[in-house]
């Protein structure tokens, strides 16, 4: 019993630096959880590109941001295991039917204890027949690494030139997506 809590001491720790570290990327751009205004002046002192980053579709094979460049990108973190993330994927099912000849969007399952497999992943979104999701899987977790990402749902929206535009943390819902995307577009 001691030599678990101590590993869950150590991981948290070590989850609590790399956090602290890695969170310089998103974190000064967005406000408290649940808002979705950005500091537009500290945005325009200092654009933040986002760096391509690696992650898998669904059958294993490596995908890269950078094929997503080109045109606005919407990018949510989310798990089936995430309660708010799966309540927000009707909004985001419906954006993407509406703005997905304009704008990548781009989601991240992420994994945790509590994961499901691939498949199960999958089996959630065809039984819940989402027409306009796509999932990859953020596996192993570069993507919520190079975000500092330690809530879920997160939804980080890129501009068209590859440069961070907004960022939300916690749910979010209809309205605020398309206000993002047609800010962007």
């Amino acid at each position: 019993m001691k030599n678990k809590k101590q590993k869950i001491a150590i991981a948290s720790v070590i989850a609590l630096l790399v956090f602290s570290v890695i969170s310089g990327l998103v974190l000064p751009y967005m406000q408290n959880s649940g808002t979705e205004t950005v500091d537009r002046n500290a945005m325009q002192r200092e654009k933040v590109e986002i760096p391509n980053f690696e992650f898998m579709d669904k059958d294993g094979n490596v995908v890269e941001f950078d094929s997503f460049r080109g045109k606005p990108v919407v990018i949510n973190f989310w798990g089936t295991w995430c309660p708010f993330c799966v309540m927000e994927l009707d909004d985001f099912d419906k954006a993407a039917g509406e703005y997905g000849d304009e704008v990548n969007f781009l989601f991240l399952d992420v994994e945790n204890s509590e994961d499901t497999t691939v498949e199960d992943v999958l089996a959630y979104l065809e039984d819940k027949e989402y027409e306009n999701i796509e999932t990859y899987f953020d596996n192993p977790g570069y993507g919520a690494y190079i975000f500092g990402i330690s809530s879920f749902p997160t939804t980080i929206y890129v501009d068209s030139d590859g440069y961070l535009f907004n960022a939300r943390i916690g749910m979010t819902d209809y309205d605020s997506v398309v206000e993002n995307i047609e800010r962007m577009l």
